[in-house]
C-alpha cells in the first residue's frame, strides 16, 4: 500500500497501521537522552509605571536588569537586551511603561522570536528610625514571568523585607545610589534564582507517548517493517521545552481529511492537546498545545499532507499555522 493512498479510503485498521507507521517512521522517535531541547528566548524588561517605582535608565535599575539576564543567562536560558532586538521599532528611552506595552513589544520582535518574558519592578526608599538618626535603605523587587505567544502566568516570587544595613551618616545622593544599588543587586540574583527554579519546573522533560490514538500499542498490518498482526509498541519519549501553543488552520478540505488530519496532530510527537476554536463546511481552527518547536510543527504539518494525499501549503507566522490544500482537476 502506498503511503499517498488517502486516509478517507482505507478501512479503519488499515489507516491506523498507517498512522501508527507515520508516527515511527517521520516523528523522530529516540532515546529520551536525544531529545534535549533548547532552552527558551527570554527578555529581562522593567515595570516602571508606577511613579513609586526605581525608573528606566536609573542607576539602580541598571544593577538590578543586569543582575536578573545574567543569573538566567548562567541557568542556560538565552538571554537578550531588549534594546538590541527592538530598536529597531521602538524607542530605546522610554519610561514609565506599563506592563501591556512590555508584552506588545516582546511580541513584536520577530528575530529573535521571544519566547518568555519576565518582568520585575523595584521599590527602594530609606527610612529613618525615630529613636535615633539612624536610616536604612528599603528595597523590594516583585518579578513574574509570562509566555509571551499565550499570555499565561509562568510564576511570580518576590523579595522584601530583607534587613539592611543602615546608611552612614551624611550620605548624599552618589552614595545612596550606591549603597542602594548594591543592596538591590543582590536581591535581583534571589529573585533570578527563584525565577529560574519555577521555569525549569516548566520546561522540564516530561513523558510523553506521542499523543492518543494508535501510536503506542498499535496492531500494525504489515506496515514499517511489522509482520502482519504484530502487536508493535513504540517507545515513551521524554518532551522538553516550554509549552507553547500555537493557531492551526485547516483550508480547504473535506470533512473527512479535517477528521483524518486531527488524528495525525495529535500522534505529533511531545502533543499535549488541542481544542477547536472554529469550524465549517472546508475548514477549521485549532488551538494547538505542543512542546514542540515550530520548525518540527511545520515539519509535521507538510508530512501530514504527504500522508493525506493531498497537495497543498504550510505557512507559519507568528504563532499561526495555516495549512492550504491546493485543489487540482
Amino acid at each position: 500500500m502506498s503511503i499517498n493512498d488517502r486516509p478517507t479510503r482505507m478501512p479503519t485498521p488499515l489507516r491506523l497501521a498507517a498512522l501508527a507507521a507515520f508516527a515511527a517512521a517521520f516523528l523522530g522517535f529516540s532515546p529520551p537522552a536525544a531529545l534535549a531541547q533548547p532552552k527558551p528566548n527570554i527578555v529581562v524588561m522593567g515595570e516602571d509605571a508606577d511613579e513609586d517605582s526605581v525608573p528606566r535608565g536609573n542607576r539602580i535599575f541598571q544593577r538590578v536588569i543586569t543582575e536578573l539576564s545574567e543569573s538566567m543567562n548562567l541557568r542556560g536560558y538565552n538571554v537578550y537586551d531588549e534594546t538590541a532586538v527592538a530598536m529597531g521599532f521602538t524607542q530605546p528611552n522610554r519610561v514609565r511603561r506599563r506592563d501591556a506595552e512590555l508584552i506588545e513589544v516582546a511580541r513584536a520582535v520577530q528575530n529573535p522570536p521571544i519566547d518568555v518574558i519576565a518582568i520585575f519592578q523595584i521599590y527602594a526608599s530609606a527610612s529613618k528610625s525615630g529613636y535615633s538618626d539612624i536610616v536604612r535603605p528599603e528595597v523590594r523587587i516583585p518579578g513574574r514571568l509570562h509566555n509571551v505567544r499565550t499570555g499565561q502566568s509562568l510564576g511570580a516570587f518576590e523579595v522584601a523585607g530583607v534587613q539592611l544595613p543602615p546608611l552612614p551618616q551624611g550620605c548624599d545622593r552618589e552614595c545612596l545610589l550606591e549603597r542602594v544599588g548594591a543592596e538591590a543587586k543582590t536581591i535581583a540574583a534571589d529573585v533570578a534564582g527563584a525565577l529560574t527554579a519555577k521555569l525549569d519546573g516548566v520546561v522540564a522533560p516530561r513523558r510523553s507517548n506521542a499523543g492518543p490514538g494508535p501510536a503506542l500499542g498499535t496492531t500494525l498490518l504489515g506496515a514499517g517493517g511489522a509482520a502482519p498482526g504484530e502487536t508493535v509498541a513504540l517507545p515513551a519519549e521524554a518532551c522538553g521545552g516550554l509549552p507553547t501553543a500555537y493557531t492551526v488552520r485547516l483550508n480547504g478540505f473535506s470533512a473527512q481529511d479535517i477528521q483524518a488530519a486531527e488524528e495525525y496532530m495529535a500522534a505529533f510527537r511531545c502533543y499535549e492537546h488541542h481544542r477547536p476554536v472554529r469550524s465549517g463546511a472546508s475548514s477549521s481552527e485549532y488551538w494547538y498545545e505542543t512542546r514542540a518547536d515550530s520548525a518540527r510543527l511545520a515539519r509535521n504539518l507538510r508530512l501530514m499532507l504527504d500522508h493525506l494525499g493531498a497537495g497543498g501549503q504550510v505557512q507559519f507566522s507568528g504563532n499561526a499555522f495555516v495549512v492550504n490544500r491546493i485543489a487540482t482537476r
